[in-house]
């Protein structure tokens, strides 16, 4: 009995550790150059995609969720898995490490973004705040207001910080302005489906403004992307098709550009990078081919997949020495 329920305990630990979350933040330059995050290939890739469909990696074995590009073009996104490091790629490649550390309290990777205003924002489920880190590392909130459950942080150029909570109202979007202020501007945004809400599968992802000045999200339980009205208004302004689901989106010149992933029983696909333009007219930019067996999507951006500060490696050295203990304890006490 006792070996079977450590068998269970570490299937349950390995599939935790195994279940894979989507990149949720992609950018677009003036060249139309599209950068973009790529969990599933080489580790970890930051790919760039130009306006010719030439598609290049701009750094690999980085696990990032996030890309923004800073007032000179340089590509800035974060590591998120063990160790948390912000980075700034200039366009020689060139690494300038940002922030480093092993401490998910100090930084967390998974859920962050850097703006002009700020430096490094970082959010963290057991941390409920928000907080910023600047050039000089000091650390403070950029406003009192305290979530439930955030997953994603966006920033506008004006510094005006935008994040959902999927832990209130069925998923809110709140609008932090640059002196702090807080406020809810969209309310019950998680669709609702014929069965019961999957909390880890079920969310608000990327967020951006758009040229309306309008702000977007992405949804994934409906498989859309929403436009943020006045007054706390919605419409939905993109819907998937199939089995794919989008989670990142950014605009350029009146086109919006969508990275979207594919869930399926036999495995994932993706990501796939779409154009859709102000005639709303879709087109395929850019989609990788074949599926990678793995297991449901999760987003990790709360801390979810860190398993308590464990890394993969981690865990499984402790389901090992769980295993080699039972069987001396069978061996020694019960044979």
């Amino acid at each position: 009995m006792l070996y079977r329920l450590t068998i269970f305990i570490v299937l349950l630990f390995v599939n935790h550790a195994l279940q894979c979350h989507p990149g949720w933040g992609m950018v677009v330059d003036s060249n139309r150059n599209i950068y973009f995050p790529d969990i599933m290939r080489n580790g970890g890739t930051i790919w760039k995609l130009n306006s010719k469909g030439a598609l290049t990696s701009i750094i690999e074995n980085v696990h990032a969720h996030n890309v923004v590009l800073d007032a000179n073009g340089h590509v800035i996104t974060a590591h998120g898995e063990g160790n948390h490091t912000m980075l700034r790629i200039d366009d020689s490649g060139e690494i300038d490490t940002l922030f480093h550390t092993t401490d998910i309290n100090d930084f967390f990777g998974g859920n962050c973004t850097w703006s002009s205003r700020y430096g490094i924002i970082y959010g963290l489920k057991e941390r409920k705040t928000l907080a910023a880190i600047d050039d000089s590392g000091l650390r403070k909130d950029i406003s009192a207001y305290e979530f439930e459950w955030n997953q994603t942080i966006y920033s506008d150029p004006e510094g005006i910080v935008y994040a959902p909570d999927i832990g209130v109202d069925n998923g809110i979007l709140v609008r932090i302005d640059t002196l702090g202020n807080a406020s809810v501007i969209a309310r019950d945004l998680i669709s609702k489906l014929d069965r019961p809400r999957d909390k880890h599968n079920d969310v608000l992802l990327g967020v951006t403004r758009g040229c309306d000045d309008h702000i977007y999200i992405a949804e994934l339980a409906g498989k859309r992307i929403i436009k943020i009205l006045d007054e706390g208004m919605t419409e939905d302004f993109y819907l998937s098709d199939g089995d794919w689901f989008p989670c990142a989106i950014d605009f350029f010149s009146g086109d919006a550009y969508i990275m979207e992933y594919r869930h399926s029983k036999s495995g994932m696909k993706g990501p796939r990078i779409i154009r859709i333009d102000e005639a709303m007219q879709k087109e395929i930019l850019y989609e990788f081919d074949g599926e990678i067996k793995q297991g449901s999507f999760v987003p990790a951006t709360d801390g979810f997949n860190e398993i308590s500060g464990f890394s993969f490696l981690k865990v499984l050295v402790l389901c090992f020495s769980l295993l080699l203990g039972v069987y001396f304890f069978r061996r020694v006490f019960i044979a």
